[in-house]
């Protein structure tokens, strides 16, 4: 398997298991996260042409041709996350830890709406990554998170740097 070929693949998965865990920080899954799943297999279903990608992405993408997601089908999906792991392990852990980022920041903002809940969780997971802190945009996304729990809410100025933050991480224009 060419370089290129298992770090697009890499990416792809650690973006899908962020993807998950962001879309699953809430507790409510709805139909917009659901298309977010969807996009994330019509984008990646060109890497199926090697192992061990092809049977991962049949199995997530049965799972999501379903047309129902719930939190029966999250579940699912992070156990069919975990059994790949090994598969799509990176040697440098801050990069893999970055793609998970970006699916999680995708995740937060699949459902149109960033909530406090959310942020909680994020500023969590980003605290058990402190090896991160130095990062970009890790940093700068911490630092707006912060900012967010220290006030207790979501001011529009916040959400609208929070999305700012999340939208170039993403590069979503």
């Amino acid at each position: 398997m060419d370089n290129n070929f298992l770090t697009q693949t890499q990416v792809a998965f650690h973006n899908l298991n962020g993807l998950v865990y962001g879309i699953a920080m809430d507790g409510r899954i709805n139909r917009s996260e659901y298309e977010a799943l969807k996009a994330w297999c019509q984008t990646h279903e060109g890497l199926c042409s090697q192992e061990p990608f092809d049977s991962f992405f049949k199995e997530i993408s049965a799972k999501v041709k379903t047309g129902t997601v719930g939190s029966e089908e999250i579940f699912e999906l992070k156990q069919i996350l975990e059994k790949h792991e090994l598969n799509f392990e990176e040697k440098d852990k801050t990069k893999a830890d970055l793609h998970f980022l970006q699916g999680v920041c995708y995740g937060i903002m699949a459902d149109g709406d960033i909530n406090k809940y959310e942020i909680e969780m994020l500023k969590k997971w980003m605290d058990e990554n402190e090896h991160l802190g130095a990062t970009y945009p890790f940093n700068e996304i911490y630092e707006v998170v912060e900012d967010v729990i220290e006030k207790g809410k979501i001011g529009s100025e916040d959400y609208k740097n929070l999305v700012k933050y999340f939208k170039e991480f993403l590069k979503i224009e």
